[in-house]
């Protein structure tokens, strides 16, 4: 007789494949009023006020660095999600709307200019790569402008060795002056999106998991949600065209 945990990955392989079912799913298909990722993209593209048009070959390069930095991850994603992946490189700096429907297997929704810590300036806080969840969604969603906040993490201080410092990573709208730090490197350690991103991702709770009372601004469901922001450094030496804010 077979022990009761021998069957847990095949049911998991099951659980995982119908939920790949219903995301492939065409939207009548699923329920009237439920957004689909394909329509959240086209509303991304009509609604976000700042954003990067992004060759597919770059999706594919994006979803690869996302999933080796998955890889070391001690905690589970279950099942298709949106997630929030940022390009800390200093050639770069741009942050990217996901939809991960299978490992490996991602959708671009929109991505947008960003901006995150200096590694290279001497007392600055650099951006911590990884994967982090977000800490408390009610803390950021009671702020004036919405905050996300993926709780304290350890990261090194620019320009000098071995020097680690604590930080509160957050996710946050660059209001203000900040706004012209979007798509280059800045000082705080922490992530600067552009404001209509922020609005976007809050209005449609794109990264707001388990949250019940989130309904699209159109009064539709959002399945899916996710609650994960990946960091990735892709190395570049040189700012590619479409990074260019």
């Amino acid at each position: 007789m077979s022990h009761p945990s021998s069957s847990l990955p095949g049911i998991r392989r099951r659980s995982l494949l119908l939920s790949a079912a219903a995301a492939l799913a065409p939207l009548g298909a699923l329920a009237d009023g439920v957004c689909t990722p394909r329509e959240l993209a086209r509303r991304y593209a009509a609604v976000v006020d700042r954003q990067l048009r992004m060759p597919d070959n770059e999706v594919l390069i994006y979803g690869g660095l996302a999933e080796t930095e998955l890889a070391a991850f001690a905690g589970s994603l279950s099942g298709p999600q949106y997630m929030l992946v940022v390009d800390s490189c200093p050639s770069v700096q741009a942050a990217f709307l996901f939809w991960r429907l299978l490992p490996g297997r991602y959708e671009l929704i929109g991505a947008s200019p960003a901006s995150t810590g200096n590694p290279e300036q001497a007392g600055c806080v650099q951006t911590p790569q990884g994967v982090f969840a977000q800490a408390d969604v009610e803390y950021g969603r009671k702020m004036t402008s919405r905050v996300y906040d993926f709780g304290r993490q350890r990261t090194r201080r620019g320009g000098m060795r071995g020097e680690v410092s604590e930080l509160r990573l957050q996710a946050r709208a660059a209001t203000g002056p900040t706004g012209a730090l979007l798509g280059r490197v800045q000082s705080d350690g922490c992530i600067l999106l552009p404001p209509g991103m922020v609005a976007f991702l809050d209005q449609f709770g794109v990264l707001d998991q388990g949250r019940r009372d989130v309904v699209t601004p159109a009064g539709e469901s959002l399945p899916f949600a996710g609650r994960y922001l990946v960091v990735v450094d892709s190395e570049r030496d040189e700012r590619p065209e479409w990074a260019l804010a």
